[in-house]
């Protein structure tokens, strides 16, 4: 499997990953629910970055956010 640390695992947009560049990556300084990356299958945990706007989904309404992934 060919991963894309470019695209977040959810929704596929882009998830500004900054881990692998000299500057400071956003998710530094943002908590992700463990309970969020619990949903991934275990082969992507740890192998891609999810997005903000994922992040912010499930930490505002996590039922929402399964509603999303579902549809």
């Amino acid at each position: 499997m060919k991963t894309n640390a470019k695209a977040c695992p959810f929704c596929g947009k882009n998830n500004r990953c900054m881990a692998s560049s000299a500057t400071s990556c956003w998710c530094n300084n943002t908590s992700v629910p463990t309970e969020l990356i619990s949903i991934l299958p275990k082969e992507k945990q740890g192998k891609y970055c999810i997005c903000q706007s994922c992040i912010q989904l499930f930490k505002k309404d996590p039922k929402a956010f399964e509603k999303f992934l579902g549809s």
